[in-house]
C-alpha cells in the first residue's frame, strides 16, 4: 500500500527540475549549410527573370476593323507557318471604330517591325477569284505577318482585311497598267502570256487626276523578262467572238478569265524588243487584242528641230518620212523670239516611233548611239512640199554625205537634231545670187571688149604685113625645094638666108598673138566675167536639172503631190 500510495503521487516540482540535466548553449563560428537553399533559389529566381526579359520580344498594337476569330492568348502571329508572336490582349478603341489588338512578338523579329510591315487576318474565305484559308476552319484564325526591311522599329501598325496579293520576297517585277475602265478587274486577276498564268493583278487605284484607273500587275520571275518596250497589254476578260468566212471564232485564256477576269499580253519584234522593261513601267491596257495590235506605236522619242526659213504648209499632223517611209509626225510648231539677238526662231517639235525601225541581227549599239552616229553621217532633217497645189509639206529625214559635220544638242528639254534648207528655198536662193551677180556684170563693157578683140583679130588678118610674111614663106619653100633637088655648093648660104627670112616671119606673128593675149588673156576682165558667168550658169542647171528629174520621175506629184503618190 505504501507502494501504491507512492506511485500515485507526483513528485514535487522541485525534485523534477532539478532531476532535468540543463543544456549547454555555445555559440557556432561557421555559416549554417541551411542558409545555401534560399541563395540557391534567388539564384534561380534572377537567372529566370533574365532569361524571361532576354527571350521576350516587344510589345505591338495592331488596328483591325474587327476581331473576328481571335482570341487573347491562343491566336498566334505566323510567318511562312512559323509562329513569330501571339495576341495577348484585345480591346476597343476610344472611339469604338476599331479594334486595338496587343500582340507580343518572337524577340527575334524586332528588327523587322518597320513601316514596311504587313499584318492580316488569316481566316477561310471563299470568292470568286479565289478559295484560301481553308485550314483555319479546324485550327482557328490566326494573323499572318510579311516583315519589312530593316530600319527604324514602330510598336503600332494598321492590319489589312485582305492578304497582299503578292509577297515582298516573290522574285518578279512589278509594272503598272493605265485604263480608261477597270472592268471586272480586280486584286488577284490573272495576268496571261502565251495563255499561261505568269502573274496577277496586285493593286489597283485611281489616277490623281481622276481621268484613268492605274492597275498594278506583278509578273513572277522569269516571264517578267518577256516584257519589253514593245509589248501590248489588253484586257482579256470574257470572250472574244469573231465571225468571217471561216466561220465563228471564239477566244479567251483561260475559263478562270471569263469569271474573274485577266490580262493579256504580247511583244512585238523591234528597236525595243531587246533588253525588258524597267520596275514600275506604266503600259497602256487596251480593250482587246485588235486594239492593241493596232497601237503597236506607242513608243515614242521627241526631237527638236529649227528652220530659218518659212514653215508655210508644216503644221501639227504633218508627217515625218524617211526615204518616204512613215516614222513619224509633227507634234507642235511655234515662232519664238531670241531677246537677245533680236532674232525669231521656228522649232518644230516632231515625233519619231523607233519601233518602225526594225534592225538585222542583235543591236549592240545603244539607240541614242546609233542617232548620234548617224548624224555625224550625215543624218539631217528638211522641210519638203508634199503638195504643189495644197501647199503641204511635211518633214523628210535622210542621209547627206556632203553636208558638213554637225552633232546633237542635248543641252535643251528635247534633242536638237540639225537640219538643211528646203530644195525650193535652196533654188529660189541660187537664183537669186544668179540675178545679183547678171546685174553686177558689165555686159555693156564686156560685149564691147569682145568687139575689140574681134576687130583686132580681123584687122591683123587683113593687114598688108601677114600677105607678105605668107609671101615669104612660100618663097622659102620654093626655095628649099630647089635646094632638095639640085644640091650644089651654094646650098648652105640660100638656107641661111631662108632661116633668117623664117625668124622674120615668126617674130612678126609672136607680135600678133602678143596683141591678142593682151585682149583675151587669163586674168583680164573679160575673161574673168565669162569665167564667173559660166559658173552661175552651171548651178543654175544643176538645181533645174534636179527638179526636172524628179518631176520625171514623179509627174502625177504637180497634180497629186508627193504624199499621194503610192
Amino acid at each position: 500500500m505504501r507502494w501504491r500510495k507512492t506511485m500515485d503521487q507526483a513528485p514535487p516540482e522541485k525534485d523534477v527540475a532539478d532531476a532535468i540535466p540543463k543544456p549547454r548553449v555555445q555559440t557556432s563560428k561557421r555559416l549554417s549549410i541551411i542558409w545555401l537553399v534560399p541563395l540557391v533559389a534567388l539564384l534561380i529566381g534572377g537567372w529566370l527573370v533574365v532569361k524571361t526579359i532576354r527571350e521576350t520580344g516587344p510589345t505591338i498594337t495592331i488596328v483591325f476593323n474587327s476581331a473576328e476569330g481571335l482570341i487573347p492568348g491562343k491566336t498566334e502571329i505566323k510567318y511562312k507557318d512559323v509562329s513569330v508572336g501571339k495576341v495577348r490582349r484585345i480591346q476597343l478603341s476610344d472611339d469604338l471604330s476599331q479594334v486595338l489588338v496587343t500582340a507580343e512578338m518572337a524577340r527575334e523579329m524586332a528588327s523587322h517591325l518597320t513601316e514596311e510591315a504587313l499584318f492580316w487576318v488569316v481566316r477561310a474565305r471563299v470568292a470568286a477569284k479565289e478559295v484560301s484559308g481553308i485550314g483555319t476552319l479546324l485550327s482557328g484564325a490566326y494573323i499572318g505577318m510579311l516583315p519589312g526591311k530593316q530600319g527604324d522599329m514602330m510598336y503600332r501598325f494598321v492590319g489589312r482585311e485582305k492578304p497582299p496579293a503578292v509577297m515582298r520576297d516573290t522574285p518578279g517585277r512589278q509594272f503598272t497598267l493605265q485604263s480608261d475602265t477597270l472592268g471586272s478587274l480586280d486584286i488577284g486577276s490573272p495576268v496571261y502570256y502565251r495563255q499561261v498564268n505568269v502573274g496577277r493583278v496586285s493593286d489597283v487605284d485611281m489616277a490623281d487626276d481622276g481621268t484613268s484607273v492605274m492597275i498594278e500587275i506583278f509578273v513572277e520571275a522569269p516571264y517578267h523578262k518577256q516584257v519589253k518596250r514593245t509589248s501590248r497589254f489588253f484586257n482579256a476578260s470574257g470572250l472574244d467572238m469573231k465571225i468571217s468566212a471561216d466561220g465563228v471564232r471564239l477566244d479567251t485564256p483561260s475559263l478562270a478569265s471569263l469569271l474573274v477576269g485577266g490580262i493579256s499580253f504580247f511583244t512585238q519584234p523591234g528597236l525595243k524588243a531587246i533588253e525588258p522593261v524597267a520596275q514600275n513601267h506604266v503600259f497602256t491596257l487596251y480593250d482587246n487584242r485588235d486594239q492593241a495590235e493596232a497601237a503597236s506605236y506607242s513608243y515614242r522619242e521627241y526631237y527638236l528641230l529649227h528652220f530659218n526659213e518659212t514653215v508655210r504648209g508644216l503644221s501639227p499632223g504633218s508627217p515625218v518620212e524617211f526615204h518616204g517611209i512613215h516614222i513619224g509626225e509633227v507634234i507642235s510648231v511655234r515662232l519664238l523670239f531670241d531677246q537677245d539677238n533680236l532674232s525669231f526662231r521656228i522649232p518644230v517639235l516632231i515625233a519619231i516611233e523607233p519601233d518602225r525601225i526594225e534592225f538585222t541581227g542583235v543591236l549592240a549599239t545603244p539607240e541614242y548611239k546609233v542617232i548620234e552616229k548617224l548624224v555625224e553621217k550625215g543624218l539631217r532633217a528638211q522641210q519638203r512640199t508634199g503638195n504643189l497645189i495644197t501647199g503641204q509639206s511635211y518633214v523628210d529625214i535622210s542621209l547627206h554625205a556632203d553636208a558638213p559635220y554637225k552633232a546633237i544638242d542635248y543641252s535643251g528639254t528635247y534633242p536638237v537634231l540639225p537640219t538643211i534648207p528646203n530644195t525650193v528655198e535652196a533654188i529660189t536662193a541660187t537664183a537669186k545670187r544668179l540675178l545679183v551677180r547678171f546685174n553686177n556684170l558689165a555686159l555693156e563693157e564686156t560685149l564691147q571688149d569682145i568687139r575689140d578683140a574681134a576687130q583686132q583679130v580681123e584687122a591683123m588678118t587683113d593687114s598688108a604685113s601677114l600677105e607678105s610674111a605668107i609671101d615669104h614663106i612660100d618663097q622659102s619653100f620654093s626655095e628649099f625645094k630647089k635646094i632638095a633637088d639640085g644640091f650644089n655648093t651654094d646650098t648652105l648660104p640660100r638656107v641661111n638666108a631662108m632661116l633668117d627670112r623664117a625668124k622674120a616671119v615668126l617674130a612678126r606673128g609672136e607680135e600678133a598673138m602678143t596683141t591678142a593675149n593682151t585682149v583675151l588673156g587669163e586674168g583680164t576682165p573679160v575673161v574673168y566675167n565669162l569665167n564667173r558667168l559660166l559658173i552661175d550658169l552651171q548651178e543654175t542647171a544643176r538645181a533645174v536639172e534636179a527638179l526636172a528629174d524628179y518631176l520625171e520621175r514623179h509627174p502625177d506629184a504637180i497634180v497629186f503631190g508627193k504624199g499621194n503618190l503610192e
